[in-house]
């Protein structure tokens, strides 16, 4: 069983859906032809697209159009300040230590959450264009739990139901 398959509980039309999204987010290139180039741009620079009512199809943190809930773009400070903000607000009884790593003018930012003095998750915000690895494999080698969230990454809003979701599914499980 695929990861998409046991995100979606098995339900292959929506799992074809995601793929088929995920392709046309990459510009998965046909034969003989060129990939579209990504562009990378500062999430503090990135355009906050507004809420629309419409009919094309969209999951529950994902698709073309933003939803209504609160999420990192429809927030009104950077990527950073929303997450601190639903970290504060939702999960008030662990404190965090903010770090940041720079490779190679990739930013990314590393949350530490204790409960009491042990390490309870790590949270690493990055660019969807990182290929970095090597934090996340520490982490499991560690046997601290890891969890990564992309600031940049088009049709995938971290909306506060899915980020919330996430971290309690560690936390709590």
């Amino acid at each position: 069983m695929s990861f998409l398959s046991k995100l979606l509980g098995g339900d292959k039309n929506a799992e074809k859906e995601v793929k088929n999204l995920l392709n046309g987010l990459f510009g998965n290139p046909q034969p003989g032809q060129a990939a579209a180039p990504k562009q990378e741009t500062p999430a503090e620079e990135t355009p906050s697209p507004q809420p629309v009512q419409s009919t094309s199809r969209s999951g529950f943190s994902w698709g073309d159009e933003m939803p209504a809930e609160e999420n990192q773009y429809n927030y009104n400070g950077t990527y950073e300040q929303y997450f601190e903000h639903v970290f504060a607000e939702d999960f008030p009884a662990y404190r965090f230590e903010k770090t940041y790593i720079d490779d190679y003018g990739k930013h990314r930012v590393i949350y530490t959450f204790f409960s009491g003095g042990t390490k309870a998750l790590v949270i690493e915000l990055m660019t969807a264009s990182s290929e970095a690895v090597k934090f996340r494999n520490d982490c499991r080698k560690a046997g601290v739990p890891y969890l990564r969230f992309y600031y940049d990454y088009k049709g995938w809003w971290n909306t506060r139901a899915y980020v919330v979701g996430r971290m309690r599914s560690v936390l709590n499980g």
